[in-house]
């Protein structure tokens, strides 16, 4: 299971490329500004403002899975993406949020 990320010094400009990959995938092409910044427990969430043809702002939690992969997470997880498309890692496995609220891997149709 993955786990909140607690140092992002080597890998900001990963997470920077994930989350932009990943709103390219699922709303199209934006522009984004990001702010990092460290929660009271240690994890790295990132602060996005999108713009474009789609304009909003999500909050992402950034953790990394047991094989090392960075995760990105927004939160609130929009339905959809949690149904039927997941999160993709750095590494291309997919995550989601069950319905309990717990972080599983995605399988399509199960989440």
């Amino acid at each position: 299971m993955p786990t909140p990320l607690t140092d992002l010094s080597k890998r900001v400009n990963e997470a920077r490329s994930l989350i932009l990959d990943l709103l390219t995938e699922l709303i199209g092409p934006v522009e984004l500004s990001y702010d990092f910044h460290r929660e009271w427990n240690g994890c790295w969430k990132a602060l996005v403002d999108i713009s474009g043809a789609v304009t909003g702002r999500l909050d992402f939690t950034l953790l990394e899975t047991a094989d090392g992969a960075l995760l990105a997470l927004p939160r609130p997880l929009p339905e959809r993406w949690r149904t039927e498309t997941g999160i993709p890692a750095s590494d291309g496995s997919r995550w989601s949020i069950d319905d309990s609220g717990q972080l599983v891997a995605f399988q399509a149709g199960s989440a």
